[in-house]
């Protein structure tokens, strides 16, 4: 027998015998085990972790997800070195992520700052009707202190499996401190339908002995992630189908005769789709270095831009009263627009309305008629005032993604109210916008359902937002993306990445290729008409890791990625001479073209902007 077998057995053994002790050595008897070689085959886990769970063996359970056909149970485990398994199995997709799972509270506390290391080993099960081979489960974990009715999170962790058992390292540094008796693991399951399961569990705090880098990880990839992958070739060939058009130039004398031989340069100075981020309008307009820095970006990399919080209901009615100790004032909003629109970079006007409960809301759920008022005389009132500062509007932000919405008071018709007053109100385009539009499951089927409702109901949206944010427990590959866009395109042919951004927990070269494949395949797909990133700096950004500059403004990989993407590969810089026929023709992105020209012999160089579309004729200059 080999060594691993060997360790195998001595492990089943180990297990054994700790069940039949008296429950209070049984953990010290597995925790001894453990500590000296981990679970089953894999990574070397680093000595010095102090373990934070009384027992590895943690029950899942169906909870909420039961009503939908969820079942959990032990099962017998053969093969690995522990003798038995939790399995969960969810037929239909549960309502949300926490209705199924696994918890158990922590037997120390964790201090914030301190780096930790989650290990377990978990596996899928094919439901019902599904090729064993296909099948797929996964889910969250987190540290969190236990303090109802909220659960602050220290640590955010995810996983994915497929069908054969895998080892998983996730390793964190906390966010924030958990105190003795107060700290729990969780494990959130109910992601979707998907059946799985899970062996034991270890959680052990390593203090400020090392840092993440110094501990295991779990490999985490996608499907299409090659550089060989056919879908790279299919994505040029409709890049250059559906993103550009021959930009003509012709060079005359004053007479109007074609002028040959002179040099002609052209660059793009801004690209027609929306390559975009979250900005702030106190970072456009604030003073400084770091202000300075922020700008510049902005401007060198950004098409489109869309502000996070400045024009939501209550902040924009916080910022009308321009409180100089205010984060949200209009006078820097106004600034801010002006400033963007010298640089010809497109706003997107985010939001009219808010489908789930706020405070506000909150207060007045027993009157849903005041509900419905006070956003009905919300929209006209914004849209007036920002006028076409922006270039379209979210109509409706999380149609779909919330467990409890409003329209449980209102009625489902109320949607169909936000679009008819939104329309009465503005001539601007109008989008819905919703989160988890490529997982499948309740979320998605959802969303689809309530744009269907309103097309029934005469009020088709402009424009479909799918805000994309992703962790590496789910990286659908670019083939899935692919064809989901076209289920939603087929709906409304107008869709638009509004919100990407992706957690890899330290793996940034992941973080970068898969914002290169996803950025590649919506510029590929002919109904996107944008691509906005939910922030670009890890100084200002809901989730800092995923920034694409560091705080101190270097790139990170995905910045890179970012920049020879959007600034070069996709934006055309060409130069050269006229022909004999005077013309100077170059294959181009469509978008905003500075075009020079210059005769020689001491005549005046020519400048003048081109706007390339589909349909722009050759552009005529006139050379003496």
């Amino acid at each position: 027998m080999c060594l691993y077998g060997i360790m195998r057995e001595f492990y089943v053994i180990l297990w054994r015998v700790a069940k039949a002790l008296p429950r209070w050595t049984a953990p010290v008897v597995l925790l001894l085990s453990f500590a000296g070689a981990g679970f089953g085959k894999g990574a070397e886990i680093p000595e010095g972790g102090r373990g934070l769970l009384g027992s590895p063996e943690l029950k899942v359970y169906a909870g909420r997800a039961a009503d939908r056909g969820a079942a959990a149970e032990t099962v017998p485990v053969t093969g690995r070195s522990f003798p038995t398994a939790q399995r969960l199995l969810m037929p239909q997709n549960p309502a949300n992520p926490w209705d199924a799972g696994a918890r158990a509270a922590l037997t120390g506390p964790v201090a914030e700052g301190e780096v930790g290391l989650v290990v377990f080993e978990a596996r899928a099960i094919p439901l019902s009707g599904q090729v064993p081979a296909d099948a797929s489960a996964g889910g969250a974990v987190y540290l969190e202190e236990v303090n109802p009715p909220s659960y602050p999170k220290a640590a955010e962790l995810s996983f994915k499996c497929g069908p054969d058992w895998q080892v998983f390292y996730l390793a964190f540094k906390a966010t924030r401190s958990l105190p003795e008796g107060k700290g729990a693991v969780v494990f959130h399951l109910g992601q979707r339908a998907q059946g799985l399961e899970l062996g034991p569990v270890r959680v052990l705090n390593y203090g400020n002995a090392l840092e993440v880098k110094d501990l295991p990880r779990t490999a985490v990839t996608y499907r299409g992630r090659g550089v060989d992958e056919p879908w790279r070739k299919e994505a040029a060939d409709r890049i250059a189908k559906f993103r550009m058009a021959p930009l003509v130039l012709k060079v005359v004398d004053a007479a109007g005769k074609p002028r040959a031989g002179v040099a002609v340069r052209l660059r793009q100075v801004r690209s027609a789709f929306g390559f975009g981020s979250a900005v702030t309008a106190e970072w456009l307009t604030k003073p400084g270095a770091d202000g300075d820095a922020y700008r510049k970006i902005v401007e060198d990399s950004f098409s489109r831009v869309v502000f996070e919080n400045d024009l939501k209901m209550e902040f924009w009615e916080d910022s009308l009263k321009n409180a100089s100790d205010s984060t949200f004032r209009w006078e820097n909003t106004q600034k801010a627009c002006d400033w963007l629109k010298a640089r010809n970079i497109g706003i997107r006007g985010h939001y009219l309305s808010w489908a789930p409960w706020e405070k506000w809301s909150e207060e007045l759920k027993g009157q849903p008629d005041k509900i419905r008022e006070r956003i009905l005389t919300h929209i006209p009132r914004i849209t007036k005032e920002i006028g076409e500062r922006v270039i379209e509007w979210d109509a409706i932000n999380h149609l779909a993604g919330w467990a409890s919405n409003i329209d449980e008071v209102t009625g489902p018709g109320v949607y169909t109210e936000i679009m008819k007053t939104s329309r009465a109100a503005t001539k601007l385009p109008l989008w819905v916008n919703e989160d988890q539009v490529f997982r499948p499951g309740r979320q998605q089927e959802d969303y689809y359902a309530r744009i269907q409702k309103l097309i029934a109901d005469g009020q088709k949206p402009d424009g479909i937002g799918n805000q994309a944010h992703f962790d590496d427990s789910f990286l659908p590959g670019p083939m899935e993306l692919l064809a989901n866009s076209d289920r939603f395109a087929a709906l409304v042919p107008a869709l638009q990445i509004t919100e990407f951004d992706v957690v890899t927990h330290g793996d940034e070269q992941l973080e970068a290729d898969y914002l290169r494949d996803v950025l590649t395949m919506a510029y590929s797909h002919p109904a996107y008409t944008g691509f906005i990133v939910w922030g670009f700096w890890e100084g200002r950004h809901w989730k800092p890791e995923a920034a694409l500059w560091r705080k101190d403004w270097k790139e990170k990989p995905s910045a890179v990625v970012w920049k020879e993407l959007v600034n070069d590969q996709w934006a055309t810089s060409a130069e050269g001479k006229t022909g004999e026929n005077g013309e100077y023709l170059v294959p181009a992105h469509f978008g905003t073209y500075e075009i020079i020209v210059d005769a020689g012999g001491g005549a005046p160089v020519v400048t003048q902007s081109v706007v390339l579309t589909r349909e722009t004729p050759p552009t005529v200059l006139s050379v003496p």
